[in-house]
């Protein structure tokens, strides 16, 4: 009786044990359910740095989102979600916005995220000595005050009513202390933040690999690991695409838009973005110092052959200094449509030197067609007798070129994108324009100084009255289009392509991609 009851008994406890390790067993795999192990995305450039507070560059700016997350997170319909930052209060004024952190925050280090971790941003933000070359965005700000462990204080030199969209920039994030401790300001090569993912390996010019964060304070990515390869040429990111070697292709070449979109296995999506593509003009020396030369130069590109014939319609050629997708736009009653005789004519009565050679510069790899762009514009103007050298750089070396100051520089026609990352035509008409962000201290490389220009802006950043603002924006606009500080090109579609498999790929008209929980079939 005992040896039955022995062996009932060890029958019981087999058959529980049996049954709680088949239920584990079937809750692994639930919990994993829908987890994506690498995900592999093509790209045409190596990044320059990871301090969010220095970078320029839209894309690498979304791998900064990746690894920093945001103080609000910007849908594709420009709405405002919070994330490191649980919400804000404004004064009546609009001189003083509280901000609100979000709590049970801690970077990937561990290290705690408050009041002060804020604070430190805003000071590095805001320090005159720190190369911040998105300074403008928040040049009202003039300075951060702790308020409790969880609150501080912006306290602005003027009211701004856009500051709010400005929050969810990249800029705005806060690195980990003890990274900045660690790594003082090489802190570039060695990000660390309180993003969904960590980076765990950079092969210059090879790839960029992220790993999930299992202490994300938010929602688990479904993604565990996303690999970055960096494939200059595009033809060679759309084979690898259609092989399967990669799921993402980003900025396939415009010509082959049309088959992808054929493919069954391959979506491609193509917003209209805020990202303008121009050549800049050196307004402060050189040939293009003179008006009637920028102006005649407008006039000798035929835009629309470039966006038919070369860019295959994933952008639109420019009528006005914006993008239509920002706050602000307006199309201009003056166009600059393609004569070039009437460009030659203006020369002539410009005394332009046609015995003078125009140094061109551009990327390769970074914008739609961006070399082949810059060689057809080289050759409209070589059609109305300017001599014209194009030197091609890479994306790195191409950024460092741009934020040298005016005596310095060696720019004088050059290929840009200027994207920016909120729907507000301030980031595009003041961060490009006035000259406050002449190089070295921002990004407008054109060198333009125009008093009234910008006193106009300035104005248009104190104005809370969204009526009267657009017609302050329209006013400067008008100003800008007619000095030409740009050969006004085009404005770009996002264009994306990515394996059909792939679900719920967030995509925006900021130019960025969140693939942070996606689903694969």
């Amino acid at each position: 009786m005992r040896k039955k009851k022995r062996l009932t008994c060890f029958r019981q406890i087999f058959v529980s044990a049996m049954a709680l390790a088949l239920m584990v067993f079937l809750m692994v795999p639930m919990a994993s359910a829908g987890q994506i192990k690498v995900l592999k995305i093509g790209i045409g450039v190596d990044a320059d740095t990871f301090n969010p507070q220095e970078q320029t560059t839209t894309l690498f700016q979304n791998m900064c989102d990746l690894i920093y997350d945001n103080l609000y997170y910007q849908d594709p319909e420009g709405n405002l979600h919070p994330r490191l930052l649980a919400g804000h209060t404004v004064s009546d004024d609009g001189l003083t916005w509280t901000l609100n952190l979000q709590k049970g925050v801690k970077f990937s280090d561990g290290s705690a995220y408050n009041a002060d971790v804020l604070k430190t941003t805003w000071d590095r933000i805001l320090d005159p000595k720190m190369r911040v070359p998105l300074r403008f965005a928040v040049s009202m700000v003039k300075d951060c005050v702790k308020v409790d462990d969880y609150t501080v204080k912006l306290n602005l030199k003027y009211p701004f009513a856009p500051l709010d969209a400005t929050l969810s920039m990249a800029l705005a994030v806060p690195i980990s202390p003890a990274a900045l401790a660690k790594y003082g300001e090489d802190v570039r090569q060695h990000p660390v933040g309180a993003g969904p993912y960590t980076l765990s390996k950079w092969v210059k010019g090879d790839r960029i690999e992220m790993t999930r964060n299992e202490n994300y304070w938010g929602k688990a990515p479904t993604v565990d690991k996303i690999i970055f390869k960096i494939i200059p040429e595009a033809t060679t990111r759309e084979a690898m695409l259609r092989t399967g070697e990669i799921d993402i292709c980003y900025k396939p070449l415009p010509s082959n838009v049309a088959s992808l979109k054929a493919l069954k296995n391959i979506t491609v999506e193509m917003p209209l973005d805020t990202r303008t593509i121009f050549m800049g003009l050196n307004c402060l020396k050189g040939a293009t110092k003179d008006k009637r030369v920028r102006q005649a130069f407008n006039y000798a590109i035929d835009k629309k052959a470039i966006v038919d014939r070369i860019l295959f319609n994933t952008a639109q050629p420019m009528d006005g200094p914006v993008s239509p997708m920002v706050f602000g736009y307006a199309k201009m009653d003056k166009q600059y449509d393609y004569d070039p005789k009437k460009a030659k004519a203006m020369l002539k009565e410009a005394n332009f030197d046609f015995s003078k050679t125009i140094q061109m510069r551009t990327p390769n790899g970074r914008y739609l067609f961006d070399k082949q762009v810059s060689e057809v514009v080289q050759a409209q103007l070589q059609a109305i007798g300017v001599k014209v050298e194009l030197r091609t750089y890479d994306w790195p070396t191409y950024v460092a070129g741009l934020l040298k100051p005016i005596e310095e520089t060696e720019l004088e026609v050059f290929l840009l994108g200027w994207g920016p990352l909120f729907l507000d035509a301030d980031m595009a008409l003041y961060g490009q324009f006035t000259t406050e962000v002449n190089p070295p201290k921002g990004l407008g490389s054109s060198f333009y100084t125009n008093p009234t220009y910008d006193a106009l802006m300035k104005e248009t950043r104190k104005e809370q009255d969204q009526g009267k603002r657009f017609e302050l924006l329209k006013q400067a606009s008008e100003i800008v289009w007619d000095d030409a500080p740009w050969i006004w090109l085009h404005v770009e579609k996002f264009v994306l392509a990515y394996s059909s498999k792939i679900k719920n790929l967030v995509v925006t008209p900021t130019e960025k991609f969140y693939p942070t929980y996606i689903t694969m079939e």
